[in-house]
């Protein structure tokens, strides 16, 4: 790998982007995070790439969380239910005052998709999230009641699938959507995870607030095609050096390019998915005892 003619003006441009993103607060961090991670790098090569992942970074805040449900609970849930239910929604102030009091909880529950055994809880962040908006504690599923007319399941990430397989065998899904309609409702949605998931439960209502595409992957594409925007590396380029950056950095740390090596620059203001790589969320490194965090590793 090479370091590209226009690096100097590409790292200029990345610095003021992500100073205007943390500066107006589209991103949820401050700009002095960035910086200090960037000097954990001890090349420009190092550099160059690390200022890659930032540029194609995708963020999620709390905040977009809560206006990304608010438009997917009024919008296309509500007018599901109006469409294929008999619960009576009312009218869109009707249905969000139904939503803050709890009156429908005898039709609806919600849930967010954690393993009873799991330590995690990125699907109890957004679960919380909710809660201003949604009474989380009458819409809360348990089992010592009557099965509800629908269930909404909801969870920050899916990516390739796996993960709500075992949740869904621990619920036992299949059952549940005899009587009941469950929709499924992550704040971001891997388009292969949604096939894999609708051909094993084709009667579960997938509803994402937001889908992201195999596209979105930093190492997505052909080896041989040129990277990103890189006109002298091409993707297996990057790739090798990525992962001569781990033998450097972290050689026992797993999933270095993301779960399933998907690579895919994504953090939530909780915390990276495992599909994001590990450069990201690392916390710590045997070669430098300084080690600079940029983000959490989403639990």
């Amino acid at each position: 790998m090479k370091l590209p003619n226009n690096s100097v003006a590409f790292k200029s441009i990345v610095i003021e982007k992500v100073k205007t993103y943390c500066d107006t607060k589209i991103w949820p961090y401050s700009f002095e995070q960035f910086a200090a991670w960037l000097n954990n790098f001890d090349d420009d090569l190092e550099e160059y790439l690390a200022l890659q992942i930032i540029d194609n970074l995708i963020v999620r805040s709390n905040s977009m969380a809560k206006s990304g449900y608010a438009r997917l609970f009024n919008c296309k849930i509500r007018q599901f239910l109006l469409k294929n239910t008999d619960i009576n929604t009312g009218t869109l102030q009707k249905w969000r005052s139904h939503l803050k009091n709890g009156t429908l909880s005898n039709e609806i529950k919600f849930s967010p998709v954690k393993l009873k055994d799991d330590l995690g809880e990125s699907g109890s962040v957004i679960y919380r999230l909710l809660s201003p908006e949604i009474n989380t504690d009458r819409y809360s599923l348990k089992k010592d009641v009557p099965t509800p007319k629908v269930i909404i399941l909801v969870d920050d990430f899916m990516g390739s699938g796996t993960q709500f397989d075992d949740y869904a065998s621990e619920i036992n899904l299949a059952e549940l959507l005899v009587n009941s309609i469950v929709m499924y409702c992550p704040l971001i949605a891997f388009e292969k995870g949604i096939d894999s998931i609708k051909s094993k439960y084709p009667k579960l209502h997938i509803f994402p607030v937001e889908n992201i595409y195999e596209t979105d992957g930093l190492l997505s594409g052909e080896p041989s095609e040129l990277f990103k925007n890189d006109q002298q590396n091409t993707i297996q380029d990057v790739r090798n050096y990525l992962l001569i950056m781990q033998k450097k950095y972290a050689p026992k740390m797993g999933k270095w390019l993301g779960f399933e090596e998907a690579c895919l620059p994504l953090a939530f203001e909780w915390g990276c998915p495992n599909q994001s790589p590990a450069l990201l969320y690392m916390n710590s490194s045997k070669i430098k005892d300084n080690w600079q965090q940029l983000f959490s590793r989403r639990a």
